[in-house]
């Protein structure tokens, strides 16, 4: 069915609110001395979107595990290289993943798009994976981990890492203080609704300094959980801000995620 008028107005305000994507990539992993391959993965509709395969041979608590990131709604995944260095050097082989209109990618994104995304690139990282049989993770932050946690709720992995992510994007707009914010917004990315569906074992992740998603959210999408008796681990950084929450953890975000996947996503 052809969208209406109003939808498609509706959209286009969504988008200007939900995504910010920037083109182009201004580095790549091999500046930090990461061995990758540059993919381009299709989607079910026919669009590409561009990829970063780093393999890890090194041995580390993660090694043998897979890890597909999504990252969050502005810049692009060379931004967050600090990150994927670190899950790569803990022996982590990790596929970092573009929406659709952010770096080099093709098409737009929108709820849709990124759901389309991230089934292609779960698929993809299986697929690369061979006949590894370590866990398969799926890993986003902020905007990511909503899309991260929709993918959870779909598909068959192993473990689920979501960090700074919000409970509903129209609880996000009421929080802008434009009245009726909530009702102007045609997406849903509601991550509690999610949920519901998700039964493997989840690493939360909160800074109780985020000013842009309230670390209460992160609180409900743990009791969320809790009250379905999944396994979750909740790591609440004090002091911890939006963008640098896992760098204000320190060690201890590397220790409380390596402990969450011995003890709960592979016990022995």
């Amino acid at each position: 069915m052809t969208p209406s008028l109003k939808q498609r107005f509706l959209e286009a305000l969504t988008n200007l609110f939900v995504f910010h994507p920037t083109r182009g990539q201004h580095t790549e992993p091999s500046q930090l001395g990461i061995d990758f391959s540059e993919l381009w993965i299709v989607a079910e509709d026919g669009v590409r979107t561009q990829a970063w395969w780093m393999p890890s041979a090194i041995e580390g608590a993660f090694s043998g595990c897979t890890v597909v990131t999504f990252h969050g709604n502005g810049g692009t995944m060379a931004d967050r290289l600090d990150w994927l260095q670190c899950m790569v050097a803990e022996g982590a082989s990790v596929l970092a993943t573009e929406y659709r209109g952010y770096g080099d990618s093709e098409g737009k994104p929108s709820e849709q798009a990124c759901a389309l995304d991230a089934r292609a690139a779960l698929g993809e990282a299986r697929r690369l994976a061979g006949a590894t049989d370590g866990p398969l993770l799926v890993h986003g932050r902020s905007l990511g981990g909503a899309v991260a946690i929709a993918l959870a709720a779909e598909e068959n992995i192993d473990g689920l890492i979501a960090e700074s992510t919000f409970t509903r994007v129209r609880e996000m707009a009421m929080l802008t203080g434009i009245p009726f914010a909530g009702r102007l917004v045609a997406y849903e990315f509601d991550s509690l609704a999610c949920l519901e569906r998700v039964t493997v074992p989840v690493f939360l992740v909160h800074g109780t300094a985020d000013t842009l998603v309230p670390f209460s959210m992160g609180e409900r999408l743990r009791d969320a959980l809790r009250d379905r008796d999944v396994p979750v681990t909740f790591l609440a950084v004090q002091g911890g801000e939006h963008n640098s929450t896992w760098q204000n953890a320190g060690e201890r975000y590397w220790e409380e995620l390596r402990s969450w996947l011995q003890e709960t996503v592979r016990p022995t």
